[in-house]
């Protein structure tokens, strides 16, 4: 398994996580100990999305540097015809 896909397994755990304990917040609202995990797998999740972009590039599309030449993950592949002259 290369360096990339440990990284985005990672988020993916995460996330995961967070998507579970939100559908039981949503029936338990007020439970302490729900809301530490929630806090804790956000943490855990913000930190290692942004390992992950900051080794590969932006997760989503709301993470893309629409400056002129931050097309970082474009321009590593070799491919020149989305930049304009």
């Amino acid at each position: 398994m290369t360096e990339r896909e440990k990284l985005l397994n990672r988020v993916r755990m995460y996330d995961f996580a967070l998507v579970d304990v939100i559908e039981y917040l949503d029936g338990h609202p007020k439970n302490t100990a729900a809301l530490a995990y929630y806090s804790e797998m956000r943490t855990a999740f913000d930190k290692a999305a942004a390992e992950y972009e900051d080794a590969f590039g932006p997760l989503t599309a709301r993470e893309v540097d629409t400056r002129p030449g931050f097309w970082r993950w474009i321009d590593e592949a070799g491919h020149t015809a989305y930049h304009s002259s």
